[in-house]
C-alpha cells in the first residue's frame, strides 16, 4: 500500500507531500490544473522513463520518495529479502519499503531502495510488485489478437500453466535446432573423419621414417664420387703426402714448446698449437673410418628416392614442408578423436521426441483448462457489463485450433460480443463501437484488477466517454475493488469521485513560476467539488444538493458488485 509521497521540485510542484489512505482515492481538477502530477512522480518512482522537464523550471533536480508499505510473506518482501533490502528486525512481519528517485536537469537520474543504490531495472521488477497502471487507452489493447487470451488465463488463474507451456515450447524448440544442427554436423562430421582417416592412412607409411636422416643419406649417394674423392684429397694432405700438414704441424710444435716458457702469449700458442694438433688428428682418424664405411648401395638409393618422393608429394598435397608431415600426423589424430566423441543425433532425436510430447501434454492441459472456464468467465465478463447500458451484451470464447501448435498453444482464442439481443456474437473489434469498447475495456480491467497481486492500482482517466447512471456504476465497481487493494483514480466524473473514500483535489496557483498543489479535501470540501464537477462553474443550491445526493449514494448503497 502507498502510505506517503513526496514531491520535491517536480514539475509543477514545489514541494508537497501527501499521506494517502487505504480504499478508493479520487484525483480531481480543472483542465490543466495537472492532475497527473501524482502519477508522473509515482511512475517516476517506480522506474519508468524521466526527462528533464520533469525538473521544476530553474531547479538543477527533482526529487521523490514514496513510501510503501507490505505485508509478511508477499512478493514484495521476498524480493526485499533476495536482495538484502530488508530490515533483519522486522523479518516475518509488515515493512515499510522507502523509494528515492532523483531527477537532474541534465536529464541524468538516480535511485535509490532502502537507502541502497539502486538500477532502473531492479527498480522497474520490483515495482511491478507494488503497482499496477491502467490508462485511457487501455481499450485498445482489446484490439490486440494475443489479448482475450492473455486476459482469460489472467482472470483464471491459468498465468503459471501458460508460462508453463511455453517454456515447454521453447525448449521442445531448442532442442530441436539442436538435432538439426547435429545432422547437420554429422554430415559434416562423416566427411571430416573420413577426410581425417585418408590423411592418417596416407601417412601412416611414413611413420616409421626421419625425413631429415634420409634426405641426408640420400644426399650422401647422390654425391658418392665426388664425395670420395674430396675426402681422398683431405687424408692425403693430412698426412700421406711428403709434406702433410700433421707432420709440419709437428715441426711447428717442437719450435712452439720450445719458446713457450719465455712468454705467456707464446705459451697460449704452444697450448693452440697443440689442441690444433689434436683435432687434426682426431678428424683424419675420423675421416678414414668414414672412408673405410662408405660404400654405394643402387638399391638403397632407390628406396630413399621412393620415401622422399612420397613425402614431397604428401607435402604438395596437404600443402606443408615435407619434415612437418609426422607432426601434422599426430594433430590430425587429436581431430579425429575428438570427431568421435561429437554427440549422437540419435540420441538427440528420442531427446526432441521427448519434449515434443512434454509440450502437447502441457498444451493440451491447457487448452482443456481454457475451455473449462470459458464459458463460466464470458457469463461473468456479460453480467458485469450490463449494467453499464448495455442490458443485451453477450460474450463469447471462440477457440480455433490452429495449423501448428506454438508457444501461446493449441487454439487461437477471439473474445465474441453483441450488444443485441437475438444477433449472434461476432469478433469484438469488428462490431463494438468505440463507446461499448471503452466501458468493456473497463470492466475487464476491474475484473482482472480484482485477481493482482500488486496491493496499489492506478486507474488514469478510464472512465472517460461514460456519465450518468454509468459512471455511478463505475464508481460502485472501482469502491467494491477497493475492498481488497488501494485504488488511485484520475476521474471527470462527479458520479465515480462520490464514490470515493478520500478526495483529493489537484490545484494550480499563479505564482511565479507556476506551480500545483494536491489537497485533501473534507467533507464540505468534497461536496463544492462534486457540484463543481457536476455543474460547472456556476456552483448553486440545486448543484450542491445534486453532490449531497451523491455523497449519499456511497453510504446509503448496500449492494456490491462482483
Amino acid at each position: 500500500m502507498l502510505s506517503h509521497i513526496t514531491l520535491i521540485d517536480f514539475a509543477l510542484a514545489d514541494h508537497l507531500e501527501l499521506e494517502i489512505h487505504q480504499g478508493f482515492n479520487v484525483l480531481t481538477g480543472e483542465t490543466g490544473a495537472g492532475k497527473s502530477l501524482l502519477l508522473d512522480a509515482l511512475s517516476a518512482c517506480l522506474g519508468e522513463r524521466s526527462d528533464a522537464t520533469q525538473v521544476r523550471y530553474g531547479k538543477e533536480k527533482a526529487e521523490v520518495i514514496a513510501t510503501f508499505a507490505y505485508q509478511a510473506n508477499s512478493p514484495e518482501q521476498t524480493w526485499l529479502k533476495e536482495h538484502e533490502l530488508e530490515d533483519h528486525e522486522l523479518e516475518n512481519e509488515s515493512g515499510e519499503i522507502v523509494i528515492r528517485r532523483v531527477i537532474f536537469s541534465t536529464g541524468r537520474s538516480k535511485a535509490w531502495i532502502n537507502g541502497r543504490p539502486t538500477s532502473l531495472t531492479e527498480l522497474k521488477t520490483l515495482g511491478r510488485l507494488l503497482v499496477l497502471l491502467y490508462s485511457q487507452h487501455s481499450q485498445q489493447q482489446l484490439l490486440d489478437p494475443p489479448y482475450p487470451k492473455r486476459w482469460l488465463d489472467r482472470y483464471s488463474g491459468l498465468q503459471a500453466q501458460a508460462t508453463q507451456v511455453k517454456s515447454a515450447y521453447h525448449a521442445w524448440q531448442k532442442a530441436a535446432k539442436q538435432y538439426q544442427s547435429a545432422l547437420d554436423a554429422q554430415h559434416t562430421r562423416a566427411t571430416q573423419i573420413a577426410q581425417l582417416e585418408q590423411q592418417l592412412e596416407d601417412v601412416e607409411p611414413l611413420l616409421e621414417i626421419n625425413y631429415q636422416e634420409i634426405e641426408q643419406e640420400y644426399d650422401r649417394l647422390s654425391h658418392h664420387e665426388t664425395m670420395m674423392q674430396d675426402c681422398a684429397s683431405i687424408m692425403y694432405a693430412l698426412d700421406e703426402s711428403e709434406q702433410n700438414l700433421l707432420q709440419e704441424l709437428g715441426n711447428v710444435l717442437r719450435r712452439a714448446e720450445a719458446q713457450q716458457s719465455r712468454s705467456p702469449q707464446l705459451e697460449q700458442v704452444y697450448n693452440s698449437i697443440v689442441n690444433a694438433q689434436s683435432e687434426l688428428e682426431d678428424a683424419s682418424a675420423t675421416l678414414r673410418q668414414f672412408v673405410d664405411r662408405q660404400s654405394f648401395d643402387p638399391e638403397r638409393m632407390e628406396t630413399l628416392n621412393q620415401q622422399l618422393e612420397q613425402f614431397h608429394r604428401l607435402a604438395r598435397k596437404y600443402r606443408i614442408q615435407p619434415d612437418e608431415l609426422i607432426a601434422q600426423q599426430a594433430i590430425w589424430q587429436a581431430e579425429l578423436e575428438q570427431l568421435n566423441f561429437l554427440d549422437n543425433p540419435e540420441k538427440l532425436a528420442e531427446h526432441v521426441a521427448e519434449l515434443e510430447q512434454t509440450f502437447l501434454n502441457d498444451a493440451e492441459q491447457l487448452n482443456d483448462a481454457r475451455l473449462a472456464v470459458a464459458d463460466d468467465v464470458a457469463q461473468k465478463l456479460s453480467e458485469q457489463v450490463k449494467p453499464l447500458a448495455l442490458p443485451e451484451a453477450l460474450f463469447k470464447f471462440d477457440f480455433q485450433p490452429f495449423d501448428t501448435p506454438n508457444a501461446e498453444g493449441l487454439s487461437a482464442i477471439q473474445l465474441l460480443f453483441t450488444a443485441n439481443k437475438g444477433i449472434p456474437p461476432q469478433p469484438l473489434a469488428r462490431v463494438a463501437s468505440g463507446g461499448e469498447l471503452s466501458r468493456i475495456a473497463l470492466v475487464m480491467q476491474v475484473m482482472n484488477a480484482s485477481k493482482a497481486d500488486a496491493e496499489v492500482l492506478v486507474f488514469d482517466e478510464i472512465d472517460v466517454g461514460i456519465s450518468g447512471g454509468t459512471a455511478e456504476i463505475v464508481g460502485r465497481l472501482l469502491a467494491n475493488l477497493a475492498d481488497h487493494v488501494q485504488i488511485l483514480c484520475i476521474t471527470h466524473q462527479a458520479q465515480v469521485a462520490a464514490q470515493s473514500d478520500q478526495h483529493l483535489l489537484v490545484k494550480k496557483q499563479q505564482t511565479d513560476p507556476a506551480s500545483s498543489t494536491i489537497l485533501v479535501l473534507d467533507e464540505h470540501e468534497r461536496i463544492h467539488e462534486l457540484a463543481r464537477m457536476s455543474g460547472g462553474v456556476e456552483i448553486n443550491d440545486t448543484t450542491l444538493q445534486h453532490a449531497k445526493q451523491l455523497r449519499e449514494l456511497k453510504f446509503s448503497s448496500k449492494s456490491k458488485l462482483h
